[in-house]
């Protein structure tokens, strides 16, 4: 599993684009499962995330959640658990302080779409905590 990422500054606002290259885990398969699986799904998307170093601090923030997939569509915001573990990683890299609503204002996850790659980008917009 692998991250990419872009980040882009103008004057106090930054917006940082993640992408990873795989479909994420769901809510369905979270339930299914046992709390070992469960922690091992955190743990790997968790240090993917907080392995992206050197970006801005943000405050205020909005984070936007797009999948694109092949084959059957998940339900808009099934993929909640690979992204709580995303954005505690987000957390580990200094990206907010914490996650609470203080720093990061509103989720909103996008209807799937479809596509040749399953993919999950993550788009979180704030202002610059200096």
């Amino acid at each position: 599993m692998t991250i990419s990422h872009i980040t882009e500054i103008n004057g106090d606002r930054a917006w940082i684009r993640y992408e990873v290259a795989m479909r994420p885990w769901t809510v369905n398969a979270e339930r299914a499962g046992n709390r070992w699986k469960r922690a091992e799904n955190t743990k790997k998307w968790r240090q993917l995330f907080a392995s992206v170093t050197g970006l801005p601090k943000l405050i205020g923030a909005r984070v936007e959640v797009a999948l694109e997939l092949r084959g059957r569509l998940q339900d808009t915001a099934a993929c909640m658990p690979a992204v709580k573990a995303a954005i505690d990683g987000m957390v580990d890299a200094n990206v907010f302080p914490d996650d609470t609503g203080e720093y990061v204002k509103a989720i909103i996850f996008n209807a799937p779409s479809r596509s040749k790659e399953d993919k999950i980008i993550i788009i979180v917009e704030g202002r610059i905590n200096e």
